[in-house]
């Protein structure tokens, strides 16, 4: 999203500048950070804040401010990896190729459901707002198992907020920066600063936990 101005520029050094958007927790969901990837012949140089995003203002976080490190980093995993079964609980795993991998995968789920029953599998899924809405369809319809678990991620902690803010604040939006419908956020005129802000089993400061931006706390006070 470039937010009205242009999404792709070249510097004068060479370095191509993309505005985007990074999306990872801790602190970039569920609105992201707004960005300036910085790249070079194709490689990535540094991540920027960008500006013109209307909520983040320019700022990044840790994981923005690494991803550079550990885009290159020489023990990423990027392919998948085996090990044999005598050597489990040891660090000697080799590279295999994606096909051996899944029909891996798919023979064992074969062999679970033929001999155990389909019900014999649990699929339990974390923090993941993507995956989440498609794991109950592959549970119930691929693995034909009745078990998904889901005890994680929105049903207990974004959800809430979302229903808290929606029927106290008349905002569905669960943002600390709640002037941030106003033309000049904090300081419009329409806006009054705290007095206090009780912040409570949150630490957003070092965290930045699902949208709620220590940046926010810094701007007011």
């Amino acid at each position: 999203m470039a937010y009205g101005k242009q999404w792709q520029t070249v510097r004068e050094d060479g370095t191509v500048v993309t505005r985007s958007n990074t999306w990872s927790p801790p602190g970039s969901h569920p609105v992201g950070y707004g960005v300036k990837v910085v790249t070079k012949d194709g490689e990535l140089i540094r991540v920027e804040g960008d500006d013109d995003n209307p909520i983040t203002t320019g700022r990044v976080n840790a994981l923005n401010l690494a991803l550079r490190e550990y885009t290159y980093a020489p023990e990423r995993i990027i392919h998948p990896m085996k090990r044999a079964y005598e050597d489990r609980g040891k660090d000697k795993w080799v590279r295999t190729t994606w096909d051996e991998a899944l029909d891996t995968i798919a023979d064992k789920v074969h062999y679970f459901q033929n001999t155990y029953g389909p019900e014999s599998i649990v699929v339990f899924g974390g923090t993941g707002r993507e995956a989440c809405i498609f794991y109950y369809a592959l549970t119930f319809s691929v693995l034909q198992s009745p078990n998904c678990c889901y005890a994680q991620s929105g049903w207990s902690c974004y959800g809430p907020r979302c229903s808290i803010a929606d029927y106290v604040l008349g905002a569905g939006y669960p943002e600390l920066d709640y002037a941030g419908h106003l033309p000049g956020s904090y300081q419009d005129p329409a806006y009054t600063v705290p007095k206090w802000i009780v912040v409570w089993g949150k630490e957003p400061l070092p965290s930045n936990g699902d949208g709620f931006f220590g940046h926010c706390l810094v701007d007011l006070m």
